[in-house]
């Protein structure tokens, strides 16, 4: 009998021996594995300086979300802190999704062909955003749908303020199509959608104010942040603004789920030196995001990566804050993406600054090299008066040709009206152009820009649409 007990006691400690050396290899392998993403990521884990998002019951939260599941990608955490705060929180969706042509092979076996069908795909992608708002506790009263056209809303911000309404290419809808929409029926131009985001910005007033950060690369998200600073322009509001990011290639790492690891901002933040705000989640409050981006069942066969956002942070981007008193280089850095900087051989901006006076607005932009006579560059110009009406102050479209002395202003909503001009000086590759207060509208609290070579040409770089404020002199 004791012989046997001895032989279970040596199998026993042979097992324990295994079971410990097999332990100590796959802890060998996992620190391997953490070390090698370090080393070929090290984004991912490179220390940076964060500020803690707080909130109190005084609050009141607006996100904007310009398609179902932003919101739960990108601010599941916020919101749910906000609400634990006992803040108030509305979730805007600017478009209902429709523009889906990858989910619904893939989700409801179903392609999607007719205008009905693609307005059918934007119903179910509502109800999802509805699924996902209630498992983060939100009540359907704090929730708005616009309903304007999923892939248009960069068109409809450059090209549609008052003309005629912009048609969706799937929709086949010029006025918004959707019952649940707050705005249904109503025709989509930018001038309709601004005066939309400014009435629920009245009526809520918010007090911290989330949208998408103009690095993100989809159209939508980054039209989504110039109509939200057109209105709080429009407005005068100073809300605390909170800017996310979801659209950004080969972005995040890991990208897959990764529920114990931080969230970290792209790299594009750092380079452009935007501060980062972040919200910590519990493993409970991770579970929840987790749950709530999965609400949104179409989009995740065909992207099962967005269940890559749920960790164990939430980090947003302070405003860039672009001033004509901020410093001509980092100015520059904005326009054009940063993978296009380093190249020479394409005139990119070295520098950018601006200078407004009585006479009136003057933009230098120092070039990467000369422009020749056959050579033309076009500029988007909407400036935003101190009285605010941006949506009827004047749309500049400005084109001039290398080495020219004037350049050729037009307005967009009056494109029969004969150009006018604006005159040019040229120092080196440096080119200033002056635009009187009688092109602008008079004195500006700020103005979009988008730079463009262009058009038609190999080489055809754009840059983003920039916003810059300009600071009131002080008399």
């Amino acid at each position: 009998m004791r012989r046997h007990a001895d032989t279970i006691s040596h199998e026993s400690s042979r097992n324990r021996h295994i079971a410990t050396v097999v332990a100590a290899l796959v802890l060998s392998a996992a620190m391997f594995a953490s070390a090698f993403i370090m080393a070929r990521f090290p984004s991912a884990v490179a220390p940076v300086v964060q500020t803690d998002v707080t909130m109190t019951k005084a609050d009141r939260v607006l996100v904007l979300s310009p398609h179902p599941d932003d919101e739960s990608i990108a601010c599941s955490g916020l919101i749910q802190h906000a609400l634990e705060a006992g803040a108030q929180v509305r979730v805007l969706w600017m478009t209902a999704g429709d523009h889906n042509i990858v989910g619904p092979p893939l989700f409801w076996r179903t392609a999607p062909v007719t205008p009905a069908q693609f307005r059918d795909i934007g119903h179910k992608r509502m109800q999802e955003a509805k699924n996902a708002a209630h498992v983060l506790g939100l009540s359907s009263n704090d929730l708005i749908f616009l309903g304007y056209p999923d892939g248009g809303l960069s068109d409809i911000f450059m090209n549609v303020w008052t003309s005629k309404p912009y048609r969706s290419g799937v929709t086949n809808a010029a006025s918004v199509p959707y019952a649940e929409s707050t705005v249904a029926g109503q025709p989509q131009t930018a001038m309709n959608l601004l005066t939309d985001l400014e009435q629920v910005m009245t009526s809520f007033r918010p007090t911290i104010v989330v949208y998408p950060n103009l690095i993100d690369f989809h159209p939508d998200h980054q039209a989504t942040e110039l109509f939200v600073i057109a209105a709080l322009a429009d407005l005068h509001l100073s809300p605390q603004r909170l800017e996310y990011v979801v659209h950004v290639p080969g972005w995040p790492r890991p990208l897959r789920y990764a529920p114990f690891v931080d969230a970290y901002a792209p790299p594009a933040a750092r380079v452009l030196g935007l501060r980062q705000e972040v919200v910590h989640l519990t493993p409970q409050e991770v579970g929840v995001k987790t749950r709530a981006i999965q609400a949104h069942a179409s989009e995740l066969l065909p992207f099962a990566t967005l269940v890559a956002f749920a960790r164990r942070t939430e980090v947003f981007l302070a405003p860039a804050d672009l001033t004509d008193r901020t410093d001509a280089v980092r100015t520059a850095k904005f326009f054009f993406p940063i993978n296009r900087v380093g190249d020479e051989d394409r005139p990119v901006i070295q520098t950018f600054s601006v200078t407004d006076s009585a006479g009136g607005l003057q933009l230098s932009l120092e070039m990467g090299r000369v422009l020749n006579r056959l050579e033309e560059m076009e500029l988007f110009l909407f400036p935003v008066p101190t009285t605010g009406g941006f949506g009827s102050a004047p749309k500049l479209h400005v084109i001039y040709r290398g080495g020219a002395a004037t350049a050729e202003v037009s307005d967009l909503e009056h494109p029969t009206a004969k150009p006018v001009i604006a005159r040019v000086s040229h120092d080196g590759t440096t080119i200033s152009l002056t635009f009187d207060n009688a092109l602008t509208g008079g004195r500006l609290q700020g103005f979009f820009l988008r730079i463009e070579k262009g058009p038609g040409r190999v080489d055809l770089t754009r840059s983003r649409t920039v916003w810059i404020g300009v600071v009131p002199a002080v008399s």
